[in-house]
């Protein structure tokens, strides 16, 4: 049982954080690309500032806001995984 999990744990906080990453350096794309420079810079410096960009602007950041979400509500489940199976 603790190597299914330790499986389902791995795969989810992969796939949570390579879509959490790519969907961060998108939105800093976008912000950059749409003249907010602000918003650029700080999600380069601080990554997790790319919810409250998506969030803000998801009329323009729809496409990246849906992998920066969705990313982190797998690394949020990956968490619970590891808290509930007592290996956090």
């Amino acid at each position: 049982m603790a190597d299914f999990l330790v499986i389902i744990t791995l795969i989810t906080g992969s796939m949570g954080l390579m879509l959490f990453v790519i969907g961060s350096i998108f939105s800093m794309v976008t912000a950059f690309g749409n003249q907010q420079r602000a918003y650029g810079f700080l999600i380069l410096l601080f990554l997790p500032l790319s919810l409250i960009y998506c969030a803000k602007h998801w009329h323009i950041a729809a496409y990246s806001g849906r992998m920066v979400f969705s990313g982190a509500i797998l690394l949020l489940i990956t968490a619970g995984i590891l808290k509930i199976a007592g290996l956090y």
